[in-house]
């Protein structure tokens, strides 16, 4: 096992936290197990890896891991988490498949997770705990912004900006150049044909909004 990188713990014992421990063995990082929310949860295995306790261990400064990945689907509660690492002053690592094609010249900020066969290009800018799901595409020059979500096979041409904790459905494409506000949300198979503002649900070919999106929702 690699000593190149920090024991990671991983937060979160759901459906995503077995892609973050997949990514997390194939790059030979050492894991020392999870934190759940639940407290009933605590000395109990997931996936064969101990479930340390709650976040509340994040406090007491009594643990045995250097850094953490976040593994919540729902960006705004990947952001109350990331503060809570912040605040222990456990450092956030990016897990990035090993089969992800990154530029030499994109950006990647902490706590990003960059899946299976997702390729991000030349002078992209990922943002804190964003997430490039598999086979997403995020090209040259994209800025996703922090928190964000971009799903499985989604497409971000050339020149998109997309706003903190947005999702970006799984298989939509968004057109060079269009830019997405925060906290919005963007259909599956959509295609974004023109820009999009705050707090919006967009759905459709072309994506038009349909409603609003709720700050708080569960992205």
């Amino acid at each position: 096992m690699s000593r190149e990188f920090p024991s990671v713990v991983i937060y979160g014992t759901a459906d995503h936290a077995k892609t973050v421990l997949e990514i997390l063995s194939l790059r030979e990082i050492p894991v020392a197990g999870f934190l759940d929310p639940d407290p009933l949860k605590r000395n109990d295995k997931f996936l064969s890896r101990p479930i340390l306790g709650t976040e509340v261990l994040l406090s007491t400064g009594e643990f045995n891991f250097e850094a953490g990945v976040i593994a919540v689907a729902d960006s705004f509660g990947r952001s109350r988490v990331a503060q809570l690492f912040k605040s222990a002053n456990v450092p956030l690592l990016s897990a990035v498949h090993p089969t992800a094609v990154v530029s030499p010249s994109a950006r990647l900020g902490s706590g990003c997770v960059v899946c299976a066969g997702a390729v991000v290009g030349p002078g992209a800018v990922i943002g804190d705990n964003a997430i490039v799901h598999t086979r997403a595409v995020v090209e040259q020059d994209v800025q996703v912004g922090q928190f964000a979500h971009v799903a499985t096979g989604a497409v971000l041409c050339p020149g998109v900006q997309i706003g903190e904790h947005t999702w970006i459905g799984a298989h939509a494409t968004v057109l060079e150049g269009r830019r997405i506000g925060q906290s919005t949300m963007v259909g599956a198979a959509a295609a974004v044909v023109t820009d999009l503002p705050d707090h919006v649900l967009a759905l459709g070919v072309p994506a038009l909004v349909v409603d609003s999106w709720p700050e708080r929702g569960k992205l």
